[in-house]
């Protein structure tokens, strides 16, 4: 099960204890969490489930990136919920904090980059086929509270997040508590900082940037399927002018079902 290419770089230890613990017998001996690297896992208490019938490696912790991976330990705290769908990456460098009664999301085929940071206390989701540039930091909460001064109300420091389908998230952004993104949205990076509910304020695919992010570009998103990167990729090693594609947006950009 273990080859011999995977045995230099996934944990066997980490991998047997971490699906062994949280999975039942039937489920753990598929191994659907590999991991990689240095990782530290803080707590055994929560849960995880998942959107799709177990199999092996669906859930990728700590891999690596031979272009830009840093030597970085992952850190784990699941206290709380997680839930994964097939075919999620998260990189090395992570670290994710799951607080009791929280619950953190992962749809199908989220790719999340190197030296992330995830903390819920109360909700995040990212949609199916979203990826996540470096160094991008999620807080569903505020850690702490504001007093109106004339008014003495307080407001809840924690509030759910909420990304859409084929997102491509930035390196360096934040993703603070009340952020909700349309599908097909992209946050430029570096620097971007959304924590606002845009479902209904921008169209969907639209590139977003600032602090807060504000509409840059409309009628613009990530093309997530490998096969029609590899025929974008073909055309550009052989034409400076650009690509021009007329058939199905939707099937061209998502990633297909094998």
């Amino acid at each position: 099960m273990f080859n011999v290419n995977s045995r230099l770089r996934i944990n066997i230890i980490k991998t047997i204890l971490f699906n062994f613990s949280f999975f039942p017998l039937r489920d753990a001996i598929k191994f659907p969490v590999l991991i990689w690297g240095k990782f530290k896992i803080a707590s055994y208490k929560g849960k995880i489930e998942t959107l799709v019938k177990p199999h092996w490696g669906m859930l990728k912790l700590g891999i690596t990136d031979p272009v830009r991976s840093l030597s970085a330990n992952s850190y784990l705290d699941l206290k709380g919920k997680l839930v994964i769908g097939a075919n999620v990456l998260i990189h090395r460098g992570m670290n994710i904090e799951i607080d009791k009664e929280a619950t953190l999301i992962l749809e199908d085929n989220v790719s999340i980059g190197d030296n992330n940071t995830i903390i819920t206390k109360d909700n995040i989701r990212i949609g199916a086929a979203t990826s996540v540039g470096n160094n991008t930091t999620f807080m569903d909460s505020d850690f702490h509270y504001v007093i109106n001064t004339q008014t003495g109300i307080v407001k809840t420091a924690n509030k759910s997040i909420n990304i859409g389908i084929n997102n491509w998230i930035g390196g360096n952004c934040i993703i603070k508590k009340g952020a909700i993104t349309p599908k097909g949205t992209i946050l430029a990076g570096p620097f971007s900082m959304i924590s606002k509910n845009y479902v209904g304020k921008i169209p969907e695919n639209c590139l977003i940037a600032g602090c807060p992010a504000k509409v840059v570009v409309e009628n613009v998103r990530r093309v997530k399927n490998p096969n029609s990167d590899m025929i974008i990729s073909k055309w550009f090693s052989n034409h400076d002018e650009p690509f021009l594609y007329k058939g199905d947006i939707e099937s061209f950009c998502m990633p297909q079902s094998n």
